[in-house]
């Protein structure tokens, strides 16, 4: 039996590829990609790469390429349900044997696909005559209309079933709905609309898959915001808001924000590094995402006691995993998006770059409650102070505080020192306690082609992979490209290949991914859709998608002229860009 391809794209997704990779390779991180030496041929200096959020590597020694499952197969030397086989113990999933556990995919795959479309119907809502509470709160809170797309901004209009009757023309009931939580049951057994009157946030991962929703209510009525609900495919602990756009920054670090609205403001005045946990304090699951994709992570959150209380969960999480953390402290704003409002997005970067280390952060927070004037205020202050130094992993910051706490409290630094050596010894007695403990206790159930394909017209081909690769990377072209580049275009069989292939794993809501196309594609072909999902092209990319279409058009009839005398296609492109920019 056929492995369902929505169980190998949960697969490829809940592992971390550059982990796996790490197991046979050693990767680098430079420019925003990993390098390393080839495992599949002879060579000193690095060129094969691995972009992890596409699950794509490609050697440019060797044109070897492909998805993780591919990597396996051949580093392993293993047949693909071998190689699916080994992977999934690494993620401790069970491969689909049976009709039961495929139908469970394919209702991953309708759910999203479902999603998808809730998703259009919310954002084209907003360019209608029904969206003006929606226009008018963009308005004020001075959303730019960039974000309403960037962010795939939407508007569920004032009505009980307005969602459930275009879904209903799209193929999709009042039982799909409800299984995605787009739609709510009474008492009564009515079923109508979850989200109603408010501005609506699609929370996206990094695939590109629509998961779910948040919405924002446009009066006074409550609650403010209303959530998805968790789902079949939407699990809140395991993702970031904005993590499909922040996954792309150049910024060192990450900041971490309270909601959807103050990450979007962040990138709107340019912090493309702002994302959000999804209406819980920072997760576990979370902060591995984090520590995948950043060093260090800022944390924004409010200043109020339940701000206070997701800042210390927070701060555990990440020291555990070996995140810097900064702490961000507002004066006169209550969140990110006032502030910069106040004092403009330079006053807030420099607010970012005067952030305090985490251990400060927390032991002013002591300080604060202690009165050190008084010999009882001081003994608790150091007590505490001691305990929480005493949990620091490096030996240098348990030494610059201890100092600071010397100065702090006029107590002598090596007394200090050897209270922290105490305290030390007793955390460490109590882990070894719990983990004896844990141990008796019963165990719990646990570019150039690549191979052997050649192109007959190269420059007709090269146009042809530019909007492959740009159309995958945004999949929001593919309709526009589609309408201009038919099936046959391409004239070069691979490429008609891969196009419709892609074409097909968007339109199915599923990650482009040479793994998930191996019924579609040769292992040429593979290979040299890995290249091509590693290109990216310069310029905005609808204006690039011109280009390259223009180019596909000309060459194109150049070859049915045969030779006939036509335009030169660097000075088409040129005027095809001086009119997009007039």
């Amino acid at each position: 039996m056929a492995i369902d391809e929505r169980f190998l794209d949960e697969l490829t997704n809940r592992l971390d590829m550059i982990d796996v990779v790490s197991r046979y390779v050693h990767l680098d991180k430079k420019s925003g990609r990993w390098w390393g030496c080839c495992p599949f041929h002879n060579e000193k200096t690095p060129s094969f790469t691995v972009d992890p959020d596409k699950k794509v590597f490609y050697c440019f020694g060797c044109r070897e390429g492909g998805g993780l499952i591919a990597f396996v197969e051949k580093v392993e030397k293993l047949e693909f349900p071998d190689a699916v086989s080994l992977l999934a113990r690494m993620a401790g999933m069970e491969v689909p044997t049976d009709e039961r556990e495929q139908a469970a995919y394919r209702r991953r795959g309708r759910m999203l696909n479902l999603n998808r479309e809730a998703a259009r119907f919310f954002h084209e809502n907003l360019t209608g005559d029904q969206a003006q509470p929606a226009k008018e709160y963009m308005a004020e809170r001075r959303i730019a209309p960039r974000m309403v797309s960037r962010f795939g901004l939407g508007y569920a209009p004032d009505k009980w079933d307005a969602l459930i009757t275009a879904m209903a023309n799209k193929g999709y009931d009042k039982a799909d709905l409800l299984d995605a939580g787009l739609a709510v049951k009474n008492e009564k057994g009515r079923i109508y609309d979850r989200f109603r009157n408010r501005l609506i946030f699609p929370i996206i991962d990094v695939s590109g898959n629509v998961l779910a929703f948040g919405g924002r209510v446009l009066d006074d009525s409550k609650p403010k915001y209303l959530n998805s609900p968790e789902s079949y495919v939407y699990h809140k602990s395991d993702n970031l808001f904005a993590l499909n756009l922040a996954k792309n920054t150049t910024e060192p670090n990450y900041i971490i924000a309270e909601g959807y609205m103050d990450v979007l403001m962040l990138h709107q005045a340019g912090f493309t590094n702002a994302v959000a946990s999804l209406g819980t304090a920072l997760t576990e699951e979370q902060c591995d995402l984090l520590k995948k994709r950043t060093g260090e992570v800022i944390l924004c959150y409010d200043s109020d006691e339940a701000g206070q209380r997701a800042t210390e969960r927070a701060i555990e999480l990440l020291r555990a995993r070996d995140v810097k953390i900064r702490i961000l402290r507002m004066k006169g704003a209550k969140d990110p998006d006032e502030y910069i409002k106040k004092n403009g997005a330079d006053a807030f970067r420099a607010l970012l770059e005067e952030s305090e280390n985490s251990s400060a952060y927390r032991l002013e927070k002591i300080r604060a409650k202690y009165d050190l004037s008084d010999d009882d205020g001081k003994l608790a202050f150091l007590n505490e102070a001691v305990g929480l130094v005493s949990g620091f992993r490096s030996a240098i910051e348990i030494e610059l505080f201890a100092g600071k706490l010397a100065e702090t409290t006029g107590i002598r630094r090596e007394t200090i020192e050897t209270e922290i050596r105490k305290a030390q010894t007793r955390k460490r007695r109590q882990t070894e306690r719990r983990e004896m403990r844990e141990t008796l206790r019963p165990a719990g159930i646990a570019e150039k082609p690549a191979g052997n394909l050649r192109y007959r017209n190269v420059r007709l081909a090269q146009a042809v992979e530019g909007v492959i690769s740009l159309v995958a990377a945004n999949p929001e072209l593919l309709r526009e490209a589609e309408s201009s580049l038919a099936d046959e275009a391409p004239g070069e069989e691979a490429l008609i290949h891969i196009w419709k292939a892609v074409k097909k794993a968007i339109k199915a809501g599923t990650a482009v991914n040479p793994d998930l196309l191996s019924d579609l594609l040769s292992p040429d072909e593979r290979k040299l859709l890995s290249g091509l999902l590693m290109k990216t092209p310069d310029g905005p990319p609808r204006e690039t998608l011109g280009e390259y279409l223009a180019a596909v058009e000309m060459e194109t009839a150049k070859a049915k002229a045969r030779g006939g005398t036509t335009e030169d296609l660097t000075a088409l492109l040129k005027l095809k860009k001086e009119q997009s920019r007039t």
